[in-house]
């Protein structure tokens, strides 16, 4: 993998009003022989010892290289232990599977994390895929100096603050289960945090037989690939044919239970305009239209036919209602309920 490097030493840090950079055409893999101090204390009398260190002294951009080239060979793993504050889950509740290695298996795309702003807070990277596109948000990685050791990162470590803009959250809902790369989960419900990268997904939704997956980059072989883009969703559960024939179904039965040729005034409120139709609703003849909304819920307007004389000045010629589908549970059969759209 190349890498294009920016580095701190020919950067003028600017004020925060006027601080965008222009990176080099190519950034140079760092070459670490930087120079390390060793230490071995022995504890007279306390019985155990210190192992020597190595510490590299790094700029704070040679650090943050090493973290994003983590990222972008797909060692997750690791990355992950440089990431204490996403490892601890009980702060926020979200869910950390697709941070390893195995999340990472069968990436369609490879990607590439170029510095494009450096300023005293934070540095700023651009990610891009091997198809010329680029994500819309830059990553924001904050890292700070600590007089504790952090591996092959120096003395710098990645500020907790870096985890809103660094690492993205998707969130997995309505799914009967799900496979990213080689990490299976059953209901996986609630937010997941995502590597900037390129992720393989195999989704079943609940309620399978009414409802299917359209994946935003499908694949060839039915898979879709995760974009980490918190702006566009990786799929969309929609309602399949057999859904929309059921819709179909219940909405004629609805009309014809309202639109019964007999006025009757004290249906009303549950019919609207229908309930002084003189004429009983003819699936093959009378105008009915469907729009759903999603999965769960479809508009509803039925034309009312010759209707009885009231006392309002004005006829309406279509009676509108919303619609709600109920799934009782994962696989149940639907029931849906109609009410006057006022």
């Amino acid at each position: 993998m190349t890498h294009r490097t920016l580095t701190e030493t020919n950067i003028k840090l600017t004020p925060l009003n006027d601080h965008l950079i222009t990176p080099p055409s190519r950034r140079k893999r760092w070459i670490a022989t930087a120079s390390c101090v060793g230490l071995v204390a022995a504890a007279a009398g306390a019985g155990y010892w210190w192992h020597s260190t190595r510490v590299p002294d790094l700029t704070r951009i040679e650090a943050w290289s090493r973290y994003m080239e983590l990222i972008e060979s797909g060692k997750y793993d690791e990355a992950l232990s440089y990431s204490p504050y996403l490892q601890d889950t009980s702060r926020n509740g979200n869910h950390i599977e697709f941070l390893s290695d195995a999340a990472h298996a069968h990436a369609p795309s490879t990607v590439s994390i170029e510095p494009v702003d450096i300023n005293s807070y934070a540095i700023e990277g651009r990610v891009s895929f091997d198809d010329g596109t680029e994500a819309l948000l830059k990553t924001v990685t904050v890292l700070s100096q600590k007089d504790k050791a952090n591996g092959k990162l120096g003395w710098w470590h990645i500020d907790a603050s870096s985890f809103g803009s660094t690492v993205r959250a998707m969130k997995l809902d309505n799914l009967r289960s799900v496979r990213v790369g080689d990490v299976s989960i059953d209901n996986p419900q609630g937010w997941y945090y995502l590597f900037p990268g390129s992720y393989r997904i195999e989704a079943v939704p609940q309620n399978p037989d009414y409802w299917t997956i359209k994946y935003e980059y499908p694949l060839t072989d039915g898979a879709g690939e995760i974009r980490t883009n918190p702006i566009t969703r990786p799929y969309t559960i929609e309602a399949n044919d057999t859904l929309k024939e059921w819709v179909r179904e219940q909405s004629e039965v609805f009309a014809t239970s309202c639109r019964t040729g007999t006025p009757d005034a004290s249906r009303e409120d549950a019919c609207g305009a229908l309930a002084y139709s003189t004429t009983p609703f003819d699936p093959t003849q009378d105008y009915l239209s469907v729009h759903l909304v999603e999965t769960t819920s479809f508009l509803l307007t039925v034309s009312t036919g010759e209707t009885a004389p009231t006392d309002d000045k004005h006829t309406h010629y279509n009676a509108q209602f919303k619609c709600t589908i109920d799934f009782a549970y994962d696989g149940a059969t639907p029931t849906t309920e109609c009410a006057l759209d006022k």
